[in-house]
């Protein structure tokens, strides 16, 4: 995997509230300070938009410490779908990361000589 393969851009939906502390704003605030995250910033007042690297952290991990700080989630069901889709996709990508695919590598088969012989002698073993 290249570097850019470990960092991962999503799309967080928080549950719609009033209380000012469990929006957007307080979540990213939150979230800067911890090593792994490149980015969040809020999409509007319930969505975060978040850069992070799989080297630190998976979606399920970030989506667990949200719920333990008190934010909820958005959960319809388009976004439980997304959000198990996208814990899958970090955590195959995280057991992947190390495997060094060159070693998969097979050396090229020589492609054997196919005899070429007439036609003719094809008839004369025949008869």
């Amino acid at each position: 995997m290249e570097d850019t393969d470990h960092y991962r851009c999503r799309l967080i939906y928080l549950r719609q509230t009033a209380d000012l502390s469990k929006q957007a704003d307080a979540a990213c605030d939150t979230l800067a300070g911890i090593e792994g995250i490149l980015l969040a910033a809020p999409a509007d007042l319930h969505s975060i938009h978040l850069i992070y690297s799989l080297d630190y952290l998976s979606f399920e991990l970030i989506i667990d410490l949200l719920d333990e700080l008190g934010f909820e989630m958005d959960h319809s069901i388009l976004l439980v779908l997304q959000k198990t889709i996208f814990q899958y996709l970090d955590t195959n990508a995280r057991e992947n990361m190390h495997i060094d695919v060159s070693e998969f590598k097979q050396e090229p088969m020589e492609t054997p000589e196919i005899p070429h012989e007439s036609s003719e002698k094809y008839w004369e073993d025949y008869h």
